[in-house]
């Protein structure tokens, strides 16, 4: 990406330069570059163009006014919209550009390698059933991921940075470390790309005549189901109103309560979210008020549904369902994160019901850390938080929830008797996909046993997300604020009216 500001006759230049093969990685905010080893300030030569009318300009005839600004970027990479906007507000105010040339987050430009190895891996073959089993879920024609990658051409364009997102493991999203003794991952849900898998791709990637093959090798394409991934629901409760979200800035959170009408207490066994403009919603927190019940809306430590990145869909097992009881209110907190444009916003929640009543009851609880105070500069901050398990606590899956400081979070049991076990280790957690971790058998926490979570924090310059490294952080509900929360599913015989209360 080329991002040119033109100051006057004498052209200056802003360069946000999109990183190409053997630039160093960017995959998190502009970092900001030195300005003067890439000619920022300098005047550079005049220059013709066309503009898409095939009409011929000069660059020397559009700068009589303060000044204009040119930029490139893809259609189609989810992260080259990060303009440097405060450069142009600087200079339109006429003050000193305090970050006159970062680099860009971005996707790479592929130049088909003109050497490297041949291969054996074919496109057909091979490489469309890895990307089919692996990615092609989400990254297909009205997939929640902006580009397909269920055809070659597509498949081409993005090829270096399907390259890039392998090597840093940061795709497909898994942030849950491998067990220590080399055994089998303990999740259901592991979607992390295997040895194989990985070093075949990248070959293909990195080779010179990146083969085809045989199209009669190729899989049978995918099809999906719509708009729904859980199947047409049952119900589709949608927000009270529509919400306009601003171009910029920060939004307090929104709270929005709908009453059901419902004549008879549901047992619901599958619930999707989707937001009517999915770039401008964070996350969602759903709670649900029986009739009478005192409305208490935050769900900080408690959800009956819940739309995070990584996480918009769940369907349970057979036998096992959430109760949605006669005439409840739906209260939906909503994080909304302004995109660069104003837009209204109606996101609906779509219900699947039980055809009969299940033998479970699956319940959230969580597990906060209300004290937080992590200081300044601190690369590596520690917090904890221990909770007592007061009976036999049946788990079925395992959600951490921090901000754009959390590096790390670990999840810990410790039996009775003092022996401590490992249940969950996040060594890298990533804020943009907060992950539920599926146990592929429900862990029996029991009775008397203590959970103890431990998270990690990077309050330093390094962390490229920080939005301030010299302010101690504290619990709050903003990204610019922390939370620590330890989210637990877990279920209990239908009916069961004693519950967990959030700690």
């Amino acid at each position: 990406m080329l991002f040119t500001i033109v100051r006057s006759h004498a052209l200056i230049a802003l360069f946000l330069t999109c990183p190409l093969v053997g630039a160093p990685t960017r995959t998190s905010a502009p970092v900001v570059e030195s300005a003067s080893d890439l000619g920022v300030g300098r005047m550079i030569a005049d220059q013709t163009f066309k503009d898409l009318a095939g009409r011929q300009h000069r660059f020397s005839e559009l700068a009589k006014g303060q000044g204009f600004v040119i930029a490139m970027s893809s259609a189609t990479c989810p992260i080259s919209k990060r303009y440097l906007f405060a450069a142009i507000t600087e200079m339109l105010a006429g003050r000193p550009i305090s970050a006159s040339a970062t680099s860009a987050p971005g996707c790479e430009l592929d130049f088909k390698p003109s050497v490297g190895p041949a291969v054996a891996t074919t496109y057909h073959r091979d490489v469309a059933r890895i990307l089919q089993q692996n990615c092609v879920r989400c990254h297909h024609d009205d997939g929640i991921a902006p580009f397909p990658l269920d055809e070659l051409g597509s498949v081409k364009d993005h090829a270096k940075a399907i390259k890039r997102v392998l090597v840093e493991g940061t795709m497909p999203p898994w942030f849950a470390a491998p067990p220590k003794d080399g055994g089998p991952s303990p999740f259901a849900n592991d979607c992390s790309l295997g040895r194989k898998d990985k070093a075949d791709l990248i070959a293909w990637i990195d080779s010179k005549d990146r083969p085809l093959g045989d199209p009669e090798e190729a899989p049978v394409p995918l099809t999906f189901a719509g708009e729904w991934s859980i199947g047409q629901p049952d119900a589709i409760i949608p927000l009270s109103k529509a919400y306009v979200i601003k171009a910029s800035g920060v939004m307090p959170y929104q709270t929005d309560v709908v009453t059901t009408t419902f004549p008879e207490d549901k047992w619901v066994k599958a619930y999707e979210i989707i937001p009517s403009a999915r770039d401008v919603v964070h996350h969602v927190i759903v709670m649900v008020h029986p009739p009478g019940a005192k409305l208490v809306s935050g769900g900080a430590e408690n959800y009956w549904a819940i739309y995070v990145p990584g996480n918009s869909a769940r369907v349970f097992d057979d036998g096992i369902a959430r109760k949605l009881p006669a005439g409840a209110r739906i209260s939906f907190q909503i994080h909304y994160t302004p995109s660069g444009k104003i837009v209204e916003e109606r996101m609906r929640l779509g219900l699947i019901f039980a055809k009969e009543a299940p033998r479970l009851e699956m319940r959230t609880v969580g597990v906060a850390n209300h004290k937080l105070s992590i200081p300044p500069n601190a690369s590596a901050h520690v917090e904890t938080k221990t909770q007592r398990v007061p009976f036999d606590l049946t788990v079925t899956n395992l959600l951490a929830h921090m901000h754009v400081r959390g590096k790390a979070f670990k999840y810990e049991l410790i039996h009775p008797d003092g022996r401590e076990e490992l249940l969950l280790d996040i060594p890298h957690y990533d804020f943009n996909w907060q992950l539920r971790y599926d146990f592929k058998q429900p862990r029996v926490l029991p009775r008397d046993s203590s959970l103890r979570l431990t998270a990690v924090y990077d309050n330093s310059v390094g962390n490229r997300a920080n939005p301030d490294p010299s302010k101690t952080v504290n619990w709050g509900q903003q990204t610019y604020d922390e939370m620590m929360i330890g989210y637990l599913e877990y279920v209990v015989p239908a009916g069961q009216k004693s519950r967990l209360k959030a700690r």
